[in-house]
């Protein structure tokens, strides 16, 4: 039985640090409120929370990794073919908020958040390792150590705030979660990321920080319909109301 299939009312509002969210992180670790519950049965529920979780984080690394090996790629068609600031990387990162919806949408923000630091640290120690093996793979150019960690820092900030918005603006209409979730994300991964990566350097990057800010929205549009697309097969657990 699924951590959210018991004990959550169907309450499509319910966001992060309501009682019952609060409850559900409480699941996901296995820990469960009745008393007569045996270590065996905590532990078989920790197991299968992880188990759930594969495919999801699998998903976001998929997805970031596909943004950081197409860095050095200019998207001319975007900006002109005279000026290559942007990368298809930064064109890509917006894919990575629908990993993140479609788990919100199935699990709920408990697994969402843990979808998101799970990826992050994995992907982390998965760079510090292969680091050398990436750029040497198709002669890829790997961005300054600077423009990684600013957008590294921007994107996990935005992942972790519009899983709050979407569970926030769930509700009947299918859209609201996926797209206000998605715009909120943008706005916060280029407001950090572009003065953590090009503040001080004499770059224009004020300029460039909006252009992106609007291709990021843009791309929040763009993917709700990958995210309808997907609805009848990532459908929620009880306890969402269907939404």
């Amino acid at each position: 039985m699924s951590v959210f299939e018991s004990g959550v009312q169907a309450n499509p509002r319910i966001g992060v640090g309501h009682p019952l969210a609060d409850a559900s992180v409480g699941r996901l670790s296995g820990v469960h409120a009745g008393r007569d519950e045996s270590w065996g049965a905590r532990a078989a529920a920790t197991v299968g929370a992880a188990l759930r979780l594969i495919v999801p984080i699998l998903l976001l690394l998929v997805s970031g990794a596909a943004a950081l090996l197409y860095s050095n790629i200019a998207a001319t068609w975007v900006t002109g073919p005279n000026d290559a600031w942007l990368g298809m990387g930064q064109v890509l990162l917006p894919v990575t908020f629908l990993a993140v919806h479609l788990t919100n949408r199935r699990y709920g923000p408990a697994y969402a958040f843990a979808q998101v630091l799970g990826g992050w640290v994995l992907g982390f120690f998965a760079y510090q390792t292969f680091q050398a093996q990436i750029a040497q793979f198709g002669a890829i150019t790997l961005p300054a150590e600077r423009e990684v960690l600013g957008f590294g820092l921007g994107l996990l900030l935005a992942q972790l705030s519009a899983v709050f918005v979407f569970d926030r603006t769930r509700g009947p209409r299918w859209w609201s979660g996926p797209l206000f979730a998605s715009l909120w994300g943008a706005l916060v991964l280029c407001l950090v990321a572009y003065p953590a990566s090009y503040a001080g350097t004499g770059t224009d990057w004020i300029n460039h920080m909006f252009v992106n800010m609007w291709i990021a929205a843009a791309a929040g549009v763009a993917l709700l319909i990958p995210y309808w697309a997907l609805r009848p097969i990532v459908q929620p657990l009880s306890g969402f109301n269907g939404y």
